[in-house]
């Protein structure tokens, strides 16, 4: 028997019959745009993304961060073309890969874990540490550089899509008619490969992470097998021998002594920058955590293997093909279009299409998870009447479209070096945020006091800002600020330069130890010391399951009715406001 596939309308018409209805008059347009709790306008602290997951959304569990982990370590075969184009060797590479991966993943397990207690993302959790009114500039500088990244990884995307076209179409795609002028900085297929993969990603907008588990599942297992099936024919094409370490990096000298040393440290905080926004990020994946061991050694864990595997294979599948045919090709899409090149037959080119296919998946999850959704985050915190996740995620993709990667990426070096360099934003950021739960407060955040700024609001501080916070957050930026500005061609002194190849750790230690200093010297009068550890934290599982059991055995009385256009029932709202 044939299974039959229905295909169902009710979705959009409902959302056609609440347009109609939005259209019919002032207020219930205002109502419809407006996002929920916050129909009457004017400034407001909350919606329904920024306040703690209802029951209903918890649902990641232990092996669903593995498996996230495991999907993205995979995709790491450009990352060691920095380090050996420095200089390393591919063993010294990975062991740099390997450190920075492990620092990375225990920074987030550290700062996943007050997402994972109290179910808030990002923002409200920047709340608690940097003031209701101090909170908005992290937020507003990981939302920017987030909405340029979407701009540049759609473009890469794109390399991946365009390449299947070619395996499909064959020669007849090589050769359009039509083609643009070299002023616009990129071919015509590249940009159709981009407008197709930037079409494909939209639907994904509409999906919170609650619900995308089954992207980044289907990622783990299928990036692996394609990434060592690339190996394998690099292995082949060079019969198993490598090419010099001094062929990849393009030079002759090997770094010795403390020459050696340093690069090995400063490629460790360059490595850093492939994770120095999940950490920050991390907090709006954990919310969905169904408890706070499962965000714990699942990243301390699952982020350093899979990163070094990865890294490995990369570098070592380069190396083969710089040996047997040449050239040096660290980017997967110049792989696959050199491999094309050298074979046109229907084998090649379907094994090149099924690997073009699970790297553009690659780059799918990691717009979604590292800069979509971050961007969103934000976008809540700042104008929380007006976006919500799903809204966040649509702006950002759809303005993302109008910035021409292909020119940000041909434009200077500057661009790509305020990109790499911006860990020394995050940085300060991710240490006071860590310090702040688990040596300030010690696991005891009051999350309802995060949603009101009236005047002795719990985390109103002083007229809204923690200058505990402030003072450390400058005193992390500025070490290693001059160096950066030096990243953009301007003279600055030796050792700012050096200040900045160590950006991270410099502005994360100090930041962080500034705080703690000053929390101590200028103790916070919103920390109550006689809480035991997270006692709070358990005071706010306690009663949100008082709440879902109370709303479990109404529900047994009564039909639960669900709340037009999200999907969320009357149980759920109530067990949100509850324990706000």
């Amino acid at each position: 028997m044939v299974p039959t596939i229905r295909f169902s309308l009710s979705p959009v018409q409902r959302w056609a019959g609440r347009l109609r209805l939005a259209l019919s008059s002032r207020e219930e347009f205002l109502r419809y745009v407006h996002t929920e709790g916050n129909a009457e306008g004017g400034h407001s602290w909350t919606n329904e993304d920024l306040k703690p997951s209802p029951p209903h959304m918890v649902n990641w569990k232990w092996y669903n961060f593995c498996l996230f982990w495991f999907g993205m370590g995979f995709g790491n075969w450009t990352l060691g073309s920095s380090i050996v184009g420095a200089g390393l060797t591919w063993w010294q590479a990975t062991i740099v890969v390997w450190i920075a991966a492990f620092v990375s993943g225990t920074c987030m397990a550290l700062n996943s874990r007050a997402a994972a207690n109290y179910h808030v993302g990002y923002p409200v959790l920047l709340r608690t540490c940097f003031g209701m009114y101090g909170h908005y500039w992290p937020v507003l500088t990981r939302g920017a550089c987030a909405m340029l990244w979407v701009s540049i990884l759609n473009f890469q995307g794109g390399a991946f899509v365009a390449t299947m076209l070619r395996c499909i179409i064959g020669k007849r795609w090589e050769n359009l008619g039509a083609q643009f002028s070299p002023s616009v900085g990129t071919t015509l297929q590249r940009f159709i490969g981009f407008v197709l993969f930037w079409a494909i990603e939209l639907p994904f907008c509409s999906f919170r992470p609650n619900r995308l588990r089954w992207l980044y599942t289907l990622k783990a297992w299928t990036l692996p097998p394609s990434v060592f099936g690339l190996l394998i024919y690099c292995l082949v094409q060079s019969h198993g021998h490598l090419a010099p370490d001094s062929a990849l990096a393009g030079t002759t000298s090997t770094p010795r002594g403390a020459v050696l040393v340093w690069l090995v440290v400063s490629s460790i905080n360059s490595t850093m920058g492939n994770w120095s926004t999940f950490i920050a990020n991390m907090p709006d994946f954990s919310r969905y955590a169904t408890s706070p061991s499962a965000v714990m050694w699942t990243h301390i864990l699952c982020v350093p293997f899979p990163a070094a595997i990865g890294g490995m294979i990369g570098i070592i599948g380069t190396s083969c093909l710089q040996k047997a045919w040449g050239v040096t090709l660290w980017n997967q899409w110049d792989v696959f279009d050199a491999i094309l090149d050298r074979s046109s037959t229907g084998p090649a080119r379907f094994g090149v299409f099924l690997l073009a296919l699970c790297s553009a998946l690659y780059n799918l999850g990691v717009i979604l998870g590292a800069n979509l959704l971050p961007f969103a985050s934000d976008a809540t915190a700042l104008f929380p009447t007006y976006f919500n996740l799903t809204r966040g995620m649509w702006f950002c993709c759809l303005v993302s479209l109008a910035f021409m990667p292909w020119k940000l990426l041909a434009s200077a070096d500057g661009f790509l070096a305020f990109l790499n360099g911006y860990g020394i934003f995050m940085g300060p950021t991710a240490a006071i945020m860590i310090t702040d739960y688990w040596i300030v407060r010690r696991g005891n955040i009051e999350i309802a006091q995060a949603y009101t700024s009236m005047p002795g609001a719990k985390y109103m501080y002083f007229h809204g800002f923690n200058l505990n916070a402030v003072v450390a957050y400058l005193c992390g930026l500025m070490i290693p600020f001059v160096g950066f500005i030096g990243t953009f061609g301007i003279a600055v002194p030796k050792g700012a330069t050096r200040c900045d190849e160590i950006g991270w750790y410099v502005s994360a230690v100090v930041a962080g130890t500034v705080y703690v200093t000053l929390c101590r010297l200028n103790p916070l009068e919103n920390v109550d010391k006689s809480l035991a550890w997270e006692e709070q934290a358990r005071e706010f599982a306690a009663s949100r399951l008082e709440a879902e059991e109370s709303n479990d055995s109404l529900g047994e009385k009564s039909d639960v009715s669900e709340k037009e256009g999200d999907g969320k029932s009357s149980k759920d709202v109530v067990v949100v406001e509850s324990v706000v």
